[in-house]
């Protein structure tokens, strides 16, 4: 779809006439509109909806259901393009100014709204279900329980049979299916032997356009003999020690039961970073507009400096010519003038009457040659363009 709607405008189209009319007029098919309609979580007609309106008889229109949390408002194509090439400036002049972001709802109704979404994220004292990427990692320990029989070495050994592993594994199924039963997409390595490495530590999750990532790791115990607690924090696992929301577990509130929270928060964050995100794509754009309008004006000061330089250069040259010219006819002149002098002078000169008329000739032809007046040199520099005018 080249068009691109806001939900509401797509919404109040697809309820103003047949879904395969529209989707004509859109140049695309009725499936991919429906497509578009749902990816965008719009309701559209059902069946036989148009039908009963043109009859007369009862209908009902869905009210278009709040955005989900951090999901765009956007639907289609969408007008921005990164690849501008050379004439970037040009075409970035005719951008327009995105306005500025305005929200239905204000934080706190979208934090209330949340919080009934979510209703209660449970963790289990079992993997029933598993969510696919925790079954994966399962099924690897699978493997290792096998190989740790044959080899009796702790590289092999089960890591979520018992302890903080299991239990980190635990919290990390119950968040991902509370995200996929939202129509969230989850995200972690699922590798068999890299899961000490840092990099495979991290956990994201997709919420609508906002990504999400967060860690669930060990942290040193306050006080000696103390059992071994975990801290879930937002931010990757190499920026996590800087984390502004974390979590841990408590005396009185362990990590598991804070879970609920933590998804909510993580719904409103990813609302916040889309918020954001608008509001920095039109600080971008207002930005990135200046940067052309500087580089248009640097292009047009250069391409002046350029005309001027090469204006200059011609007159220069020019006025070489002419001055060229002006010796070529003095030249031109004296030869002349040697030839009369000489030939008034001719019984002087040791020579026939024919050579010295041959000679004469010679001489002569010589300063027509070099005389601008008769080689045209002076015409051709009156066809030229006068700069200095």
């Amino acid at each position: 779809m080249d068009t691109e709607f806001t939900r509401k405008e797509l919404y109040d189209l697809v309820w103003s006439q047949p879904m395969r009319t529209m989707a004509a007029s859109l140049g695309i098919s009725d499936v991919a509109l429906a497509k578009h309609c749902k990816k965008a979580d719009i309701p559209v007609p059902e069946r036989g909806y148009w039908a009963r309106k043109q009859a007369g008889k009862p209908t009902v229109q869905i009210a278009l259901p709040p955005r989900f949390p951090g999901a765009s408002d956007r639907v289609g194509a969408s007008p921005g393009n990164n690849n501008w090439g050379s004439d970037w400036a040009e075409k970035f002049e005719e951008v327009a100014i995105p306005p500025v972001p305005t929200f239905d709802e204000d934080m706190p109704s979208v934090q209330q709204r949340v919080r009934k979404l979510v209703g209660q994220v449970r963790c289990r004292r079992a993997f029933a279900p598993a969510h696919p990427l925790v079954a994966k990692l399962l099924s690897h320990d699978d493997e290792r329980r096998k190989d740790f029989t044959k080899w009796r070495s702790d590289y092999y050994a089960p890591r979520y049979d018992a302890g903080i592993e299991r239990r980190r594994l635990l919290m990390i199924n119950a968040l991902f299916l509370a995200a996929a039963r939202l129509g969230c997409r989850p995200s972690m390595s699922t590798s068999k032997y890299g899961q000490d490495a840092s990099s495979e530590r991290d956990i994201c999750i997709t919420i609508g356009r906002s990504h999400v990532h967060f860690t669930i790791e060990p942290i040193k115990s306050r006080k000696e003999g103390q059992k071994e607690r975990l801290r879930l924090a937002f931010g990757t696992a190499r920026v996590r020690a800087n984390a502004n929301k974390f979590w841990e577990d408590g005396d009185e509130s362990p990590l598991e039961d804070q879970l609920t929270g933590i998804f909510v928060e993580m719904l409103v964050s990813a609302e916040v970073s889309y918020r954001n995100g608008l509001i920095r794509h039109r600080e971008w754009v207002i930005g990135r507009k200046a940067d052309a309008e500087a580089e248009l004006k640097r292009r047009r000061d250069e391409a002046e400096r350029r005309a001027r330089e090469l204006k200059e250069r011609l007159e220069r040259e020019r006025i070489r010519r002419l001055l060229f010219q002006a010796k070529a006819l003095d030249r031109a002149n004296q030869i002349r003038t040697y030839v009369e002098s000489a030939r008034l002078r001719f019984a002087e000169v040791a020579m026939t009457e024919a050579e010295f008329e041959k000679w004469a000739s010679w001489a002569l032809q010589e300063a027509d040659r070099i005389d601008p007046l008769k080689n045209g040199a002076i015409a051709q520099a009156l066809e030229e363009p006068c700069h200095g005018s």
